[in-house]
Parts: structure tokens; sequence; C-alpha cells
């Protein structure tokens, strides 16, 4: 594996340390783990301090959609409050509240779209909450606002699977979305569909 993000923790020192990854493979920056800053424990200040194989880059260059799109099978994983039935992601506002802010994902999703054997991703749980009060984070309708166009959505991900909504119609991707959804709000989220397209029509 190789690293180009726009914020690193814990988990790349764990993955480094056991070899997973290298930055080997990388078509630029090769060999170097390149973010812009980092958030995590004692242990990630320790595995970056006097590190020659990281480097900290400003956001002009971290999240630079030409530099990213050099680097060839580049995979943007990012994640979302909610999607709807037809890619657009919210990631931003979560129950009225405003939580995350824009970031640099839909910089990262038109790089990899962009990449040479890339893969804009996008992956969230299927629910958000406690069992008795568990909302669907796939949704008919966005609580929140568009924080990355549909035009730009490439691949969804949740624990049900996995939508491919590159190249598709408003119709398959409804019928994507529903497969990955929680089996409790399939039928909801159908009903809902449904409505949306005779609206439509």
């Amino acid at each position: 594996l190789g690293i180009h993000s726009g914020t690193i923790g814990d988990t790349v020192a764990e993955l480094t340390r056991a070899g997973a990854i290298t930055n080997a493979r990388k078509s630029i920056d090769r060999g170097l783990t390149v973010t812009g800053i980092m958030m995590g424990s004692k242990r990630l200040h320790d595995f970056a301090h006097r590190n020659p194989d990281m480097r900290f880059r400003s956001t002009a260059y971290v999240h630079n959609a030409d530099v990213l799109a050099r680097i060839d099978r580049f995979v943007a994983l990012n994640t979302a409050i909610e999607v709807d039935l037809t890619g657009q992601i919210n990631a931003e506002v979560a129950n009225g509240l405003y939580i995350g802010t824009v970031g640099g994902a839909l910089d990262f999703l038109r790089a990899a779209n962009r990449s040479k054997g890339g893969l804009p991703v996008v992956a969230l749980p299927s629910t958000a909450g406690r069992a008795e009060k568990r909302a669907s984070r796939i949704v008919s309708k966005l609580s929140g606002p568009v924080s990355t166009p549909r035009s730009d959505a490439g691949i969804i991900a949740t624990e049900y699977g996995i939508a491919d909504l590159r190249g598709t119609v408003l119709s398959e991707r409804r019928r994507r979305m529903i497969a990955i959804a929680h089996p409790e709000f399939r039928e909801r989220l159908e009903r809902e569909a449904a409505h949306c397209a005779s609206r439509t029509a």
C-alpha cells in the first residue's frame, strides 16, 4: 500500500510497522507517506518523529487533483454522513448539527476518476444510532447539504455490498443503492423511490 492523504492516524503507523504500507509502488513520491496533518496518539508522533519516509505538505499539494491524478491506481477512500439514492453525498450535517466540512473529498474523488486504474470510493455504515433508534444512512432525500454531487459519485460501499454508480441512469442508481441499504429500510426506500420516480416521470 501507499499513502497520500490529507490526514493520517495511528493505523498508518501500525500498518507501516507491519510492512503493509511501503509506498514502493507509488508513481509519484515513491517510498514516501505524504500527508497534510496527523491526528493520533503518542505512538503516531513517535513514528513520525524524524522519519525520513514521511513528508508533510500543504493542502495546495496534498489536495491538488492534478497531483493526485498522477498516482496510478489511486483509490480515494472517503466516508459520508448519508448518501441518497442517486449518489448525492452529505458529509457535513447530521441531525441538524454541522459536524464536518467539505474537506478534500471532492478533490480526491475526481482525481481517482482521472487516475489510471483509480477507484473513487465512499464507504459508510448502512445505519446510524442504536438499534431502537436506528436510522438509515442510505436515504431518499438528504437531510443536509450536497457535499459531493451525484456526477462525482463513483463507488458507494456499506457492509451489505457495493453500488458502482459510474455511468448509470437514475433508475439503476436507485436500485443499486437500495441493495446496499440495511434490509430493515429497503422496503421503505423502494416506496420512496417509486414516489420520486412518478413525480419526475
